[in-house]
C-alpha cells in the first residue's frame, strides 16, 4: 500500500509538470517605471505586481500545494496527538519526505527556466560578512519570485520535520506537545523552545543523548 501511495505522489508531481511544461512564461513581466516619478499611469494592480511578483506555472500551483497540503497533518498532531490514525500517518517520515519532494520539484522546475532563479553570485552575497546580508536577501526576494517560491516550502518542510520530532518526543516520554507543535507550525523554532520549556516545567528533563543512548 505504501508503494502505491508513493507512486500516486510521483505521478501527481509529473502530471503538474507536464500540464504546464509547455508554458513559455518564465517570469511575470514588471510594468515599466514612469519617468520623473509620475506613477499616475500605474494601476494599483500593476504596482502590486511590480512589488511582489509571482512565479509561473507549475511553480505557482506547487507553491500553493506546499503551503496548504501539510495543514491536515499538523492538525492531526495538534488535535489528535495520541490517536491511532495520527500514529499511523505520522509515525514514519513518509509525509515529510513527500513534501520534501514537492520542494525539490519547485527547485528543479525553477532551475530549467532561464533567468527565473537568483544568480549564484547574488546568493553568495547573503553569506558574505563584508556585505549587508539582509539587503542581499531582500534583493533576491523582490527580484526573483521563484527564489521565494523555493524558500517558503523549504521553511515549511523543515517546520514539519521538527514539529513531528516534537510530537514523537511527547509520545515517547509522556509530554503534552499540542501547544509546542502548533507554534512549530506558526513560527518555527519558538515551538521547539516551547517544547524545551515544557519538558523542564513538567520535570521530564531534556531527554537522553540519542547519539550515545545505545552505547
Amino acid at each position: 500500500m505504501a508503494a502505491s501511495c508513493w507512486r500516486s505522489c510521483v505521478f501527481f508531481l509529473i502530471a503538474i509538470f507536464l500540464q504546464y511544461s509547455g508554458s513559455s512564461a518564465f517570469l511575470i513581466p514588471r510594468p515599466a517605471t514612469p519617468s520623473h516619478g509620475d506613477y499616475s499611469s500605474l494601476t494599483s494592480t500593476s504596482l502590486k505586481m511590480d512589488i511582489v511578483g509571482v512565479s509561473p506555472e507549475p511553480i505557482h500551483t506547487a507553491f500553493a500545494f506546499a503551503t496548504f497540503g501539510p495543514q491536515p497533518f499538523w492538525l492531526l498532531m495538534i488535535l489528535l496527538p495520541t490517536n491511532d490514525i495520527t500514529k499511523k500517518v505520522m509515525g514514519s517520515l513518509d509525509v515529510v519526505i513527500f513534501f520534501a519532494l514537492v520542494h525539490l520539484f519547485i527547485v528543479g522546475t525553477s532551475i530549467v527556466q532561464p533567468g527565473a532563479t537568483a544568480p549564484l553570485l547574488e546568493f553568495n552575497d547573503v553569506f558574505d560578512p563584508s556585505k549587508d546580508s539582509q539587503a542581499a536577501f531582500m534583493n533576491m526576494v523582490t527580484n526573483y519570485p521563484n527564489f521565494v517560491a523555493e524558500e517558503w516550502p523549504h521553511v515549511l518542510t523543515w517546520d514539519l520535520f521538527v514539529g513531528r520530532w516534537v510530537w514523537l518526543d511527547g509520545l515517547r516520554r509522556g509530554i503534552f506537545t499540542s501547544h509546542s507543535v502548533l507554534f512549530c507550525n506558526l513560527i518555527g523554532p519558538p515551538g521547539l523552545l516551547l517544547h524545551w520549556i515544557t519538558c523542564l516545567v513538567s520535570g521530564k528533563g531534556l531527554g537522553v543523548n540519542e547519539a550515545t543512548e545505545d552505547s
